[in-house]
């Protein structure tokens, strides 16, 4: 295989996330595969509402995901 051939292979990630809560555009967010993504003051904020301690679930979809 080839470097041209690996390189359209890989899965581009997105550059920034935009958090569905401030708006705003940074490096990392918290997020769903729903496309549902919040940031870490955000979640820290909301913290009560969406997560139980080692999972969060979204509440677009209701999801369950771990935190890692």
């Amino acid at each position: 295989m080839t470097t041209n051939t690996q390189a359209t292979r890989r899965r581009r990630r997105k550059k920034n996330n935009v958090c569905h809560c401030c708006k705003k555009e940074l490096p990392f967010c918290w997020s769903c595969s729903c496309g549902f993504a919040i940031c870490p003051d955000c979640f820290s904020e909301n913290k009560w509402g969406i997560s139980n301690g080692p999972t969060w679930i979204c509440p677009d979809c209701e999801r369950i995901h771990m935190m890692e």
